[in-house]
């Protein structure tokens, strides 16, 4: 990449591979740690450990890494069901508290005679890994209905 690509932007791209179903752009913008992260929660929720090792290596089977993505971004959807994710704006949030960290904040425009600027939908969570930025996790603001 010729240009450095903000962490902003980068949240935006990841945020926009989900709503589109982008499953191999949402992969390839984790970090190491997210990706870590992603496949842990899937061994705790059921997922064979060979399978998340595998994963994890580079080594599943085409069919398995498919499955797997395929149910990554329908998790990450259900995370932000009910918000507008082709409209939400990336900002940053405050400086770094460390250098090659970022956090980025996802909030939904709200209509200016509101007066408010944004509903906070997500906070991403970033880390710079060779030069460029990826996500160490997603952290929905928003409560699920039950």
């Amino acid at each position: 990449m010729s240009e450095a690509v903000s962490p902003e932007e980068v949240a935006k791209v990841f945020v926009d591979a989900v709503a589109w179903g982008e499953h191999h752009t949402v992969w390839d913008l984790l970090s190491a740690a997210g990706r870590k992260v992603v496949l842990r929660v899937g061994a705790m929720r059921g997922m064979d450990q060979d399978l998340a090792d595998r994963l994890g290596e580079g080594t599943a089977a085409t069919a398995e890494r498919e499955e797997f993505l395929t149910d990554l971004v329908s998790g990450l959807r259900a995370d932000l069901t009910g918000n507008d994710l082709d409209n939400l704006v990336a900002e940053q949030v405050e400086a770094a508290t460390a250098p090659g960290r970022a956090m980025v904040m996802l909030v939904l425009p709200l209509p200016p005679a509101l007066g408010i600027a944004g509903l906070p939908v997500a906070e991403v969570e970033m880390t710079e890994e060779a030069g460029q930025w990826r996500v160490d996790k997603l952290v929905p603001r928003t409560s699920k209905p039950k």
